[in-house]
């Protein structure tokens, strides 16, 4: 099984479909005709949804194999949708002020620049960097929509979580994960098994630790403000979800005009 499917089961298993889909929606809505763009959009689960619903959404990913899976899953829902492979990095410098709405969820900040390396460090200016670039493709006002892990459950007595067994396309699957702290590099290493059936696959990943007040100090950093929780925010057992805003054009300064001195 490729990855990206694999990883579709994961997604499924430990999310609420209909509710994060009724979230998103909600979202959306309150961005009518406005230009909004998904920058993590993956495999495209649930943004397909919303984009079969009707809704705009520009959709990017850093990640081919993902994007890959993406497309198939538009041609099986009829839908002509081309993502585009898209680094954060280059998020600026292709669309400098573009978007009103920047969408970066799926707890995918967290893994910049890690997601795939083996034997990662974390990078202390990789978070910024990244949402420097993210607000860079906001137009001024702009909303950047963003989440993060949040406190865990109590892990079993071996150390695991364990998320409720659920059907997935008439497959039954468990997924349980050890996460494990390495203040020494800065990081979060996550241990995921999953059972499909009688199929059995591990895999692990690791992620920056970014907990409230990192994310809040990375954002300023990077030049946000209105940084904002959301009311009804547990989309999943271990997301937050946050908004900050790029600030508006002062009108005064822009369109003030130099003072000339009076003659004497």
């Amino acid at each position: 099984m490729e990855f990206g499917e694999l990883f579709e089961f994961y997604l499924e298993a430990c999310s609420d479909r209909k509710q994060v889909t009724e979230h998103l929606t909600d979202l959306l809505s309150s961005f009518p005709e406005k230009s909004v763009i998904d920058c993590s959009v993956g495999t495209g689960f649930i943004t397909l949804d919303l984009i079969q619903d009707g809704y705009n959404v520009i959709c990017a990913d850093g990640s081919a194999a993902m994007l890959e899976r993406f497309e198939d899953n538009a041609a099986a829902m009829g839908l002509d949708v081309k993502p585009l492979l898209l680094n954060w990095a280059d998020l600026a410098g292709t669309f400098p002020n573009v978007f009103d709405l920047l969408i970066c969820r799926g707890n995918s900040l967290v893994y910049a620049s890690v997601w795939d390396d083996d034997r990662p460090s974390a990078d202390s200016g990789a978070i910024v960097e990244h949402l420097k670039s993210m607000y860079g493709a906001l137009k001024p006002g702009g909303f950047l929509y963003v989440d993060i892990p949040a406190e865990h459950k109590e892990p079993d007595l071996g150390g695991r979580i364990r998320h409720t067994p659920r059907e997935v396309r008439g497959r039954m699957v468990s997924v349980s994960e050890t996460i494990q702290a390495l203040p020494e590099v800065g990081l979060r290493r996550w241990d995921i098994r999953m059972e499909i059936d009688d199929e059995v696959f591990e895999f692990t990943r690791h992620s920056y630790m970014l907990d409230e007040a990192r994310l809040r100090h990375a954002l300023g950093q990077a030049g946000f403000a209105e940084i904002m929780p959301l009311e009804g925010n547990m989309l999943r057992d271990h997301y937050q979800v946050f908004t900050a805003r790029k600030p508006l054009v002062n009108v005064m300064r822009r369109f003030a005009r130099p003072v000339q001195a009076v003659p004497g």
